[in-house]
């Protein structure tokens, strides 16, 4: 029976430390570099420093009440208000800038617009929309790269790391950056499901404006609370391919380092692909278990990602 394995951001916390690349500590480091004036050329000077993390608290504010179940009225449709009611039920009462999940901050400014789509108009309401998208794709995207020094974690795998990962079939990550891949060089093909930092988007490939130091803010990498905007990405040259593929894999699939949240659309995918006969679901919270059955209908059986660490920590390469 063949087996593959879908990885997220938990493997960049367990090899690259969780003061650096959790979704607090990518966070702090927006905040961190908001302060320093890093992003005033992605905004071409045009708004300060406070009014970004004004920007931010103003999201956060938004998230706090959905949280007490406000807001509902300002849901597109279904898969809106079943987000909206993610957040009433796993988040705390009070969230702060860096505790809010990543893409939740996309769910928080679309609510935003929508708050003001019927003063602003469609056209402008879309415009208000995108333009806050941008700049929190530019400044998370930034957060996570962490000067590039996110691709050197590969650097503290282990070696049975190598074992483990060649015992499947085939290799899916949500992650932007290359440690898979550099640490398994030709032995196996990583698909990137949400795009690389390397890789423009189409829309910033003839454009002769971009910020070199800053030129993986312009990457194809895919971020937005909505399974249907990633989906679309997904759908559409070059992720058509990679997408396909994890569509067309059978057998079991496992699930490292993936939280419950924002990835619908392959939470969908899977369900709908009948060869796929089980699920292996490595979680870090015990909350986690009885969240997945929100969102995967397929026999599922969980194993604690921390005894998996272990394991794999055990020789180090």
């Amino acid at each position: 029976m063949k087996k593959s394995v879908l990885v997220g951001n938990g493997i960049n916390i367990q090899f690259g430390g969780y003061t650096n690349y959790s979704g607090q500590a990518i966070m702090q480091r927006v905040i961190n570099n908001i302060a320093n004036g890093k992003y005033n050329p992605l905004v071409n000077y045009e708004i300060s420093q406070d009014e970004m993390l004004g920007i931010l608290e103003g999201l956060v504010n938004i998230i706090n009440k959905v949280k007490r179940g406000q807001l509902t009225q300002y849901a597109d449709g279904l898969f809106f208000i079943l987000e909206m009611d993610r957040i009433k039920r796993t988040y705390p009462d009070n969230s702060t800038i860096t505790s809010v999940f990543l893409e939740d901050y996309f769910l928080a400014a679309e609510i935003f617009t929508n708050m003001y789509k019927e003063t602003d108009g469609e056209e402008k309401s879309e415009f208000y929309r995108k333009s806050i998208f941008d700049f929190l794709h530019y400044i998370i995207v930034d957060g996570i790269y962490n000067d590039g020094l996110i691709n050197e974690m590969h650097k503290n795998y282990s070696s049975k790391m190598e074992i483990f990962l060649k015992k499947y079939d085939n290799i899916f990550t949500v992650n932007y950056d290359y440690n898979l891949d550099r640490f398994l060089g030709d032995q196996k093909t990583i698909y990137h499901l949400h795009g690389e930092f390397d890789k423009l988007a189409p829309e910033y490939e003839n454009d002769d404006g971009l910020i070199d130091e800053l030129r993986h803010v312009y990457s194809n990498s895919i971020m937005s609370w909505s399974w249907l905007d990633k989906y679309g990405g997904l759908t559409e040259t070059p992720f058509a391919q990679v997408y396909n593929e994890f569509c067309s894999i059978n057998g079991v699939l496992e699930i490292i380092g993936l939280a419950p949240a924002n990835d619908e659309h392959l939470f969908i995918a899977i369900n709908n692909n009948p060869s796929i006969t089980h699920i292996v679901y490595y979680y870090y919270d015990e909350n986690d278990i009885s969240e997945i059955p929100h969102h995967i209908k397929k026999s599922v059986s969980f194993k604690k990602v921390q005894n998996l660490w272990s394991d794999l920590l055990d020789a180090e390469g």
